[in-house]
């Protein structure tokens, strides 16, 4: 019986660990959770080919009344290299409060149209935004996406 692992999508590249955060350290239980579930859906993203190199971006609202804070990818990892630890937590209004692991910073493009959707849509938990070579092809059709399914009918 072949017990082999199949990592297509993920090349000849040693895998990087995602929940990278001892417990006990800096952040809270729930952003430590919500950390390693967004840098989860990164490579999920990645594995399936969503990604165009660095970029796409995925936000998450971290949870708290009243709170405007947001994880978003660095500018510069491949979605194949993020980790919990290498995320950006910044503000709604363009403050970064914690710069992740890296030194890189984030792709201003990408904050823009994150914060903006979290602010007008609070009951938002998280935001994906990725650029498929088959949504680019749809978009390209002067037609654009048509009503052809029955679910779109009704």
């Amino acid at each position: 019986m072949d017990l082999s692992l199949n990592l297509n999508g993920f090349g000849d590249k040693p895998l990087i660990q995602i929940a990278d955060l001892k417990e006990g350290g800096k952040y809270s239980k729930e952003e430590v959770e919500g950390r390693n579930k967004l840098a989860t859906l990164y490579r999920l993203v990645d594995l399936f080919h969503w990604s165009q190199a660095i970029y796409n971006h995925i936000s998450l609202r971290l949870p708290g009344e009243g709170k405007h804070e947001i994880l978003i990818n660095p500018f510069g990892l491949l979605y194949r290299e993020i980790t919990a630890s290498s995320l950006v937590k910044i503000t709604t209004d363009g403050r970064i409060i914690d710069s992740g692991s890296t030194p890189l910073g984030i792709n201003q493009a990408g904050y823009i149209l994150h914060t903006a959707i979290h602010e007008a849509f609070p009951e938002i938990k998280c935001v994906l935004h990725v650029h498929t070579s088959i949504g680019a092809a749809v978009a390209s059709m002067e037609c654009g996406l048509l009503p052809i399914t029955q679910g779109k009918l009704s």
